[in-house]
């Protein structure tokens, strides 16, 4: 996956390119747009292909297009890709792939592999290969690219990245043996489970990945699926053996601290000699069941998450995030109350541990959240009482340990309380430190909850065209990250706002953009909440 182009050498596994100048990183649509010229060198690629492939099921302007274009001929030169007016592109630099350039190299060495073949046979017929090494045999570990749940641009190079920061990093800090990220992507290109229109990988039978796993001459196949938000992610991941699979989960703030984490369990796992595989050893039912329950949570299967995660939680020693996730599906499946009385057991939580003092503090933002969008009271000025109480709380544990994330997330439903009594004035106080503490990141489409906000202000108050440059400037923001559930909330929160003031049929246009949007994104997150808007249910969930 590495070429010469006008002799600049591209990484399409690492999305960068190597010039004199130093390494310099491609812009996640501005590679795609590369890989898509360089599987048809010397052909000419229609826009419309382009658009269709890179911007898929998101409608676009030209320009972007254009603007990525351009940047590659910064990069490559301007004579690299040639202009078919009204038509499309074509790459006319040469493409050399990188192992070509090796191959005299190869030849030259040959005389000496041939020697060296001929003494390893002999050792092997002679038993001593085999009993010198027996001791240091490690498993063979192949990773499949990572699978991407997170719907933005900022995170599109997560599936070749991933893939290429597992092999790499698991083969020098694990010392295991870890089949080349290359020849991954090759066999699967050349496999019945990968498709081109999608880019996705689907081994829907237990026979689909033994025979990937022989393909590649794996004696664990890894699977791994990047969900969350930013600062804020889980990485699960399923070990798939010869007798069978193990499914765990891991989190951290952002990719590559997942990937550390999961790479520190291989390690004690199976770095040691003498690892046994055909047998199950070492396994960690608790976390077998947890990322089980996770797992049937994110797929909003909530009946069966319950039992998965209740499960998890009579095995083990480590309570609090299990039973956050058992809240959280209790919650979206009916269960307020009993989603409240596990949170209060997270509160009560003792111990001065950063995982403890984390997880006290989403406690107390998840029960303020539930308060306030479930009521359970029938005093609803009480009610929202205990809600600022406990965020105010959540506020003041993130700020203790300067967790700027959850800081935002606390202002944010904070000034939503305010804005919800008709104290506007401090609502918007409150709302603007939060899209500060957003602005900080590089995942700018944070800023939409708290843009939202104002904006039913601006709507409450009978400012509509405040409101209106609100929703536009949230709009701004969730495209530039093509952030799709930002772009659907957006939406909703407008029809809503619309259905509100008896605006009917604008209101139902709005919701059916919406609904389009999440069904071609095709995750069951965003189709319940537009769904839920069009049976005037409340359409909001616990994450």
């Amino acid at each position: 996956m590495r070429y010469l182009l006008s002799q600049v050498e591209i990484d399409l596994l690492k999305g960068t390119a190597i010039t004199a100048q130093g390494t310099k990183a491609i812009r996640a649509k501005t590679l795609a747009v590369l890989q898509i010229l360089i599987q048809h060198a010397d052909q000419v690629v229609t826009k419309a292909q382009l658009l269709d492939t890179v911007w898929q099921g998101v409608v676009v302007q030209e320009q972007v297009l254009v603007q990525s274009i351009r940047e590659l001929r910064e990069l490559l030169g301007a004579d690299s890709i040639k202009t078919h007016p009204r038509t499309g592109y074509q790459l006319v630099a040469e493409v050399i792939p990188i192992q070509r350039i090796k191959v005299a190299n190869y030849r030259r060495s040959a005389v000496v592999l041939t020697v060296l073949i001929l003494a390893v046979s002999w050792l092997m017929l002679s038993g001593q290969w085999g009993a010198k090494n027996h001791a240091a045999h490690y498993p063979t570990v192949a990773f499949l690219p990572v699978e991407n749940a997170i719907l933005d641009d900022v995170h599109t190079a997560v599936p070749l990245h991933g893939l290429a920061y597992l092999s790499k990093h698991t083969r020098a800090e694990a010392e295991l043996h870890v089949v080349a990220a290359e020849h991954v992507l090759t066999t699967l290109s050349h496999s019945p489970w990968y498709s081109d229109d999608t880019g996705q990988i689907r081994l829907s039978r237990r026979q689909d990945v033994l025979q990937l796993q022989e393909r590649l001459g794996a004696d664990l196949l890894i699977e791994t699926r990047l969900s969350g938000f930013p600062q804020d992610m889980q990485l699960q991941y399923t070990l798939n053996f010869n007798w069978g699979a193990e499914q765990g989960v891991v989190f951290a703030p952002d990719p590559e601290q997942a990937y550390q984490a999961l790479i520190a369990r291989l390690a004690s796992r199976f770095g040691g000699h003498e690892q046994q595989l055909n047998v199950q050893r070492h396994l960690d039912f608790s976390n077998e069941a947890f990322a089980r329950g996770v797992q049937l949570y994110l797929s909003r299967e909530y009946q069966d998450a319950i039992a998965a995660l209740r499960l998890a939680l009579s095995h083990t020693g480590d309570p609090l995030t299990v039973r956050r996730y058992l809240a959280a599906s209790l919650a979206n499946h009916g269960d307020v109350t009993a989603a409240l009385a596990l949170l209060q057991q997270n509160i009560a939580a003792t111990g001065d541990g950063a995982v403890t003092q984390r997880e006290r503090m989403r406690a107390n933002l998840m029960m303020g959240y539930l308060l306030i969008n479930w009521p359970q009271q029938a005093n609803r000025e009480q009610e929202l009482a205990d809600a600022e109480t406990y965020i105010a709380t959540a506020h003041d544990q993130a700020s203790d340990s300067s967790d700027h994330l959850f800081i935002a997330y606390a202002l944010e439903e904070l000034g939503k309380i305010k804005r919800i009594q008709g104290r506007y004035s401090e609502a918007s106080r409150l709302l603007h430190s939060a899209l500060s503490y957003h602005q900080r990141f590089d995942a700018i489409y944070g800023q939409t909850n708290a843009l939202i906000e104002l904006a039913r202000i601006a709507t409450e108050q009978g400012e509509q065209q405040e409101a209106e440059r609100l929703f536009t400037q949230a709009q701004q923001v969730a495209d530039a990250s093509n952030a799709i559930p930002n772009q659907i909330w957006i939406w909703l929160a407008q029809a809503d706002l619309l259905r509100q003031s008896r605006h009917v049929e604008l209101a139902n246009q709005l919701a059916s953009r919406a609904r389009a949007l999440a069904m071609d994104a095709d995750d069951p997150v965003l189709i319940e909440r537009v769904e839920a808007w069009f049976a005037s249910a409340p359409i909001y969930t616990v994450n």
